[in-house]
């Protein structure tokens, strides 16, 4: 064998392993493989299993009941090129093959090339059905331990850490439909095949098919210092940990405009390999630093992803590890940051008390940070807790603060904090707190000045300042407008996936059930099944 046929045989290995892992059965793990190399059925179940000729060879020889198999690897190789070239293989062997591969023998062959075969022949390679080997097989007989898989379990910068409540959709691996989905995308959009395995190698490694539009962002350098890692064949250097904040700083840009569904897998599976990383490498000191707090950046953004999930759970456990990562840093302004998405999860489940336990917290660390622009989230996390509390006085000063703090940003602002100026985030975030207090001039006035300034990438934030401001039109019963926000606001949600709006939209369609046979509410309501919010 080859250099490079060697090299391929190792990947298809490396990814077979992943597959199985996963629970793919070999056929699809054959399947998958054909996508991406253009070769024979034979081939395709012999690199999903990641066995070299000789190794096949050697195994079906030994299977032979009779003893007198002598297939040679050249042979295989042969059998392997049919019908371009090489020779056609009989049913025998192929029954043998099926044997190995754990698969039926017609597997292995393609129609054209099964209709060449005699009757006779035809059933002896029908009746060779080995799946039953494979324990993976949906009608196998076979027991299969059952695992359970939790990103606490890894995703943790000492290393594994055990928690006794788990969530769905942390304990998800990639299913199959998304695995296939994956190798399909990566085929269709690059030719070059070594390009393509790289970038299906690394898109396993991240999370899935929703790691392509991040990867799209690196340079051909940038793709190979990430390969070495996730393959741990290299070391860490500072240019690996920049591409891994690059990463970071590209994800939340991509939730700001679809949503937790393309970004959430990635955000965690970039968790487990920084914690993977942390738990197995010899850093310097400064280096070390900088990849722990882009853990500690990871666990907050997967807390907030959760949390847009309305997934409090995992949630909480995300930011709890990341303020034990940015405890470890030192970094004042990002556990402050930390605190502040605790409390503003805690009050949009109304609970105003641990809202403000989070709000003090947040505000002892942003006087020890230099973050003015924390100080403002700071400011309008405390308002929404003191609104829910029914303390008016409190909220109305802490909307002011939050204006002040975010006019005036520092020279040496974190960069993840910059969605609270391009998206005039207090203005926002104030429709919360106007909305908790009754007000529904100010929430309307409010949203609609931060929706007049918004850009195109904040898909999101426009479904929310769209929902406030039907909320505070119904509240006044402007029932036709109030429609009309809250219709467009369903628009929107057909391209985010934040839980959060079909919850708040949920909230706004109760409020309007004294006018449920509106002409204009019915028309909204089919608007809202549409998008499978009752």
């Amino acid at each position: 064998m080859s250099g490079e046929g060697y090299a391929i045989v190792l990947r298809c290995r490396s990814w077979s392993e992943a597959l199985r892992a996963k629970r793919f059965t070999w056929d699809q793990i054959a399947d998958v493989i054909a996508l991406v190399h253009e070769v024979g059925p034979l081939r395709c179940y012999r690199l999903a299993h990641g066995r070299t000729a000789v190794d096949v060879v050697d195994e079906l020889n030994a299977l032979d009941p009779a003893g007198t198999a002598t297939l040679r690897e050249g042979r295989l190789y042969d059998f392997e090129a049919w019908p371009a070239a090489g020779r056609r293989p009989t049913a025998r062997v192929l029954a043998l093959l099926a044997q190995v591969y754990q698969t039926r023998a017609r597997n292995l062959l393609t129609g054209e090339v099964f209709a060449t075969y005699s009757a006779h022949d035809r059933d002896v390679i029908d009746r060779a059905d080995f799946r039953h080997l494979d324990p993976f097989q949906p009608f196998s007989s076979c027991p299969v331990q059952q695992q359970r898989v939790s990103m606490d379990d890894e995703a943790h910068p000492g290393g594994p850490r055990r928690v006794t409540a788990r969530s769905a959709a942390e304990a998800a691996a990639l299913s199959v439909e998304s695995c296939t989905a994956l190798f399909r995308a990566v085929s269709a959009e690059e030719a070059d095949m070594k390009r393509r395995e790289l970038l299906l190698e690394l898109s396993l490694a991240l999370g899935g098919a929703p790691a392509l539009a991040l990867l799209r962002q690196l340079d051909p350098d940038e793709e190979a210092r990430l390969a070495r890692v996730v393959r741990a064949q290299g070391r860490v250097d500072a240019e690996t940990v920049a591409t891994i904040e690059k990463l970071i700083a590209r994800c939340r840009r991509l939730d700001d405009t679809y949503g937790p569904a393309k970004v959430l897998s990635v955000v965690e599976a970039q968790r487990k390999l920084v914690a993977r990383l942390l738990g197995t490498q010899s850093l310097l000191p400064g280096l070390r630093a900088r990849l722990v707090h882009a853990y500690a950046e990871l666990a907050q953004l997967a807390g907030y992803l959760h949390y847009d999930r309305l997934d409090y759970p995992a949630a909480e456990r995300a930011f709890d590890a990341g303020l034990e990562a940015a405890h470890e840093t030192g970094d004042a302004v990002l556990v402050a940051y930390i605190h502040h998405w605790h409390s503003w999860m805690a009050a949009f489940r109304g609970d105003a008390g641990t809202a403000l336990d989070h709000a003090f917290a947040t505000q002892g660390w942003t006087r020890r940070g230099g973050s003015d622009l924390v100080r403002a989230c700071n400011a309008v996390s405390s308002a929404w807790a003191h609104g829910l509390a029914g303390q008016a006085t409190e909220a109305l000063r802490g909307l002011e603060a939050a204006k002040s703090w975010a006019d005036r940003p520092t020279s040496i602002e974190p960069p993840y904090l910059y969605w609270v100026r391009e998206s005039r985030g207090m203005e926002g975030a104030s429709c919360f707190v106007y909305t908790a207090l009754g007000n529904a001039r100010k929430a309307a006035d409010t949203a609609a000045s931060q929706l007049k300034a918004l850009g195109s990438g904040y898909t999101r934030e426009r479904a929310f300042g769209l929902i406030h401001h039907g909320m505070a039109l119904i509240q006044s019963k402007e029932i036709p407008a109030a429609t009309a926000k809250l219709s467009e606001a369903v628009t929107i949600m057909r391209t985010h996936s934040s839980a959060r709006l079909a919850h708040m939209l949920t909230q706004a369609r109760q409020r309007l059930e004294p006018w449920s046979d509106n002409a204009h509410v019915r028309s909204l309501d089919e608007r809202l099944r549409s998008v499978a919010v009752a």
